[in-house]
């Protein structure tokens, strides 16, 4: 099988594809798993991902051998039949090759966000400019409009997987938290709007530099062993060196928003939140990202079942509105 045009070009989407046909195509693979067939014969379990949509994928010969040569956010030319089983659409492979990353245009297999990134991005900015407080505000714009960081962060996805795995989508879950807090804060006293933008618009930035979104999506050797957290803290923490008197209190609640935003110890959070804002921002950023993750897995299932398949990530199953079948 010639692959070499796959290494140019990807012309053939999720979208098109047909049951029963012959399938000759490129895909992002998004995850992997050995599993046993209750004969013990190992399969490989894969879900593929462009553009326009997710794909099962099978693999049942050589299959441990072959897990062996790419690894998840790997890019792989595949041919295979296109099956139906258990009413969802599942791609039988019989030839997968891993293709060099930098034959790859990224926009071809993580799907765009529904808002334009520039429109986007302007209003974060407009946030930032409605500030009060004029230390955060400084702080805030430089960090935005900074060369190296803007145009990162207006591209990068929010996750590899989980939520907003969509070029843009770490800035649309910024501006979507900042929406929220717009309208949460008019409901508790006492909560610094300030902050709050502050820590909506960069908890997660230090993603920009984690994630590798260039060809392959995946985990940067920095991003690998430092992690969006610490990056971020860095990124913070040189800014603050650049404007004169920054207050020290101010600097500890800044940062305290981006180290503790997980929530838990066990979720890899350094620190617990210790203050109202950055416990308010720990509880709307899961809000977010959790329901945006089961929308995406539920939008992406093509079936007229009312329950979901199951989602590895929340270990359930999901209801499915009689609207979302008939889009």
């Amino acid at each position: 099988m010639d692959f070499e045009i796959l290494k140019v070009e990807k012309s053939l989407f999720i979208k098109d594809l047909k049951p029963k046909e012959t399938v000759r195509t490129s895909f992002l693979v998004k995850s992997k798993e050995v599993s046993y067939s209750k004969n013990g014969k190992p399969y490989l379990s894969l879900l593929l991902s462009d553009s326009t949509g997710d794909l099962e994928g099978r693999v049942w010969d050589n299959a441990e051998d072959l897990s062996a040569t790419f690894s998840e956010g790997s890019i792989v030319a595949v041919g295979g039949k296109l099956n139906v089983f258990q009413n969802r659409h599942q791609l039988v492979i019989d030839h997968l090759i891993p293709l060099p990353s930098d034959k790859a245009k990224v926009e071809d297999y993580l799907p765009q966000g529904l808002e334009d990134t520039e429109a986007l991005f302007a209003k974060l900015i407009h946030y930032f400019e409605s500030l009060t407080n004029p230390w955060v505000k400084e702080l805030g714009l430089k960090l935005l409009n900074d060369p190296e960081i803007a145009p990162r962060y207006k591209v990068c996805p929010a996750a590899k997987t989980i939520h907003h795995a969509f070029i843009g989508g770490l800035l649309t879950h910024s501006v979507q938290l900042c929406d929220l807090i717009e309208a949460v804060l008019p409901l508790y006293r006492g909560i610094d709007r300030n902050l709050m933008l502050f820590g909506a618009a960069f908890h997660d930035f230090g993603k920009i530099f984690e994630l590798n979104y260039q060809g392959k999506l995946g985990y940067t050797d920095e991003g690998r062993l430092v992690g969006h957290i610490a990056i971020g803290v860095v990124l913070v923490d040189r800014k603050i060196r650049e404007i004169a008197d920054f207050p020290k209190e101010l600097e500890y609640h800044l940062k305290h928003l981006i180290l503790s935003h997980h929530g838990k110890l066990e979720h890899g959070s350094p620190k617990r939140p210790h203050t109202l804002e950055s416990e308010l921002l720990h509880q709307l950023d899961h809000l977010d990202s959790r329901i945006n993750s089961i929308q995406t897995f539920m939008n992406s299932e093509k079936n007229n079942s009312r329950w979901s398949g199951y989602h590895k990530t929340f270990d359930q199953y999901y209801f499915k509105p009689i609207q979302m079948l008939l889009e």
